[in-house]
């Protein structure tokens, strides 16, 4: 059961105020926060639940370690040129 803890309340480090589980449990694309084992160890047992309710597959998206923020940007480049040369030949 998934929303069993939803409507319990914890400190959120990377956001720095108070909110529920269920914006944790769904924030990252459907699956909990990166952060969730760091947040909620001391409010409830939050390995086994994330253990009992997401795929191998699903935890290892959990916590696979961000893309770094010069790497984002520069997709993010790369993309923007690249639409710009399709605009470009379409002229």
């Amino acid at each position: 059961m998934k929303d069993k803890f939803d409507k319990q309340e914890g400190y959120c480090k990377m956001l720095g105020h108070f909110l529920t589980f269920d914006y944790c449990r769904s924030m990252n694309k459907g699956l909990p926060c990166s952060k969730v084992l760091d947040c909620w160890f001391q409010i409830f047992p939050v390995q086994e639940f994330i253990t009992n309710n997401f795929s191998a597959e699903e935890q290892k998206k959990i916590f696979e370690a961000p893309k770094s923020k010069m790497l984002t940007l520069t997709e993010i480049l790369e993309q923007a040129q690249q639409r710009l040369k399709e605009t470009n030949q379409k002229e």
